[in-house]
């Protein structure tokens, strides 16, 4: 049995006897390679095991899910093809391996001085990061006696998993997690549930001075929330009238805008930008904009001629390009599932966390121009709003 057969069945047992801990992927065979690094963990995903892996660019993280099966056929692979370094953890030991040049593999196994937790995630098995109940009982979420209503065990899992993402989002920038006061707006704001949800967490779980400004269209569910704030004594969790695209904004710490329809998201990632947010969350909804600039002769032919993967397809590469516009501005990104597709069919979200340091400019203009040509399309809405401020 020669190395490369020891490191997978050490890595198959590890799946076997449940000790797989994380696995991690570095120095990319093709030095060009836009991944520098994968970190592989374990997830329970609708009862089921899964992969989460972690593709870390130099700017950007992006995470994908895999059952088990899966992902380990594409963790060999992995492995064997694309990167030199392996470093397998399991609960008792560590497995370094390395891939040479003769295409052999070296390994090390070390000894852990203490056993690693194999904790896995699972949804349900979280408890709620939410202090308060009024507002949920006032927004529909919760019965007179607290307890989720029928119909709204999937939002109110949205809500939760929206406050950790958040929160998480936070604490990943220490300057932000210690302003005070933290300034929030929150574009498109709705019915609220989301915005109440994170003023109560950061205001009375993390005890941090937060104002939140909700902006939403509908004058209705603005009267709504501001009597909703004020019955709940949330003095500082206020809405406003106003559309994306005319609000003015002055300086803010953060700025978040959730399924926003069409080019609004584009609006708002231009608004956090202009404003200086250091950090920008959108949860982009509807791409009709780059869909009908993407014809059909291109050489992708065979995929634009069905309509549903045309629709994907332009998802992709419009948030893809919003992507790369917040990077060409300064912002590290990460484009990830933000819930299961079970809870919401709106669950891609791009965050950007303003950074400091030289940007490559011209290489990341030259990705988006690239992108641009082979899809046909002449324009971004986000690349005009920005060339304007």
């Amino acid at each position: 049995m020669d190395n490369f057969e020891t490191l997978i069945n050490e890595f198959y047992t590890s799946i076997r006897e449940d000790t797989f801990v994380r696995l991690t992927l570095s120095k990319p065979s093709d030095e060009t390679s836009e991944v520098k690094k994968m970190i592989i963990r374990m997830a329970i995903i609708k009862e089921k095991r899964h992969f989460s892996f972690v593709y870390r660019h130099a700017t950007k993280d992006i995470t994908k899910n895999l059952p088990i099966e899966e992902g380990s056929d594409k963790i060999i692979h992995l492995m064997q093809s694309e990167f030199m370094i392996t470093n397998l953890f399991v609960a008792r030991y560590h497995i370094a391996a390395e891939k040479l040049e003769n295409g052999n593999f070296k390994l090390k196994k070390l000894t852990n001085t203490t056993e690693l937790k194999t904790s896995r995630t699972h949804d349900k098995q979280k408890k709620s990061l939410l202090t308060r109940s009024g507002y949920l009982t006032a927004l529909g979420i919760l019965n007179s006696k607290g307890n989720i209503q029928k119909d709204k065990g999937d939002k109110y899992k949205q809500i939760n998993k929206y406050v950790e993402v958040i929160d998480s989002l936070l604490r990943k920038n220490n300057g932000l997690d210690k302003l005070d006061p933290l300034q929030i707006v929150d574009m498109g704001s709705g019915k609220g549930y989301l915005t109440f949800a994170l003023y109560d967490y950061l205001k009375h779980h993390k005890e941090k001075n937060v104002i939140l400004r909700g902006i939403e269209m509908r004058s209705d569910l603005v009267d709504i929330c501001n009597s909703i704030a004020q019955d709940s004594k949330f003095d500082k969790l206020t809405f406003e009238q106003g559309t994306i695209e005319e609000i003015k904004l002055k300086a803010i710490d953060v700025l978040i805008a959730l399924h926003a329809c069409d080019t609004a998201t584009d609006d708002a990632i231009a608004k956090g930008i202009k404003a200086k947010a250091q950090l920008i969350v959108v949860a982009p909804c509807c791409h009709k904009q780059i869909r009908k600039q993407i014809p059909n002769d291109t050489t992708l032919q065979s995929i634009m001629q069905h309509g549903i993967l045309k629709e994907r397809q332009a998802e992709i590469v419009t948030d893809t390009i919003r992507a790369l516009i917040l990077q060409l501005n300064g912002y590290k990104t990460s484009v990830f599932e933000f819930i299961s597709t079970e809870h919401t069919g709106k669950n891609v979200m791009i965050t950007g966390i303003k950074e400091k340091g030289r940007i490559d400019k011209v290489g990341i203009q030259k990705e988006i121009d690239d992108l641009k040509k082979m899809f046909g399309i002449e324009k971004h809405h986000l690349e005009g709003l920005v060339a304007k401020q």
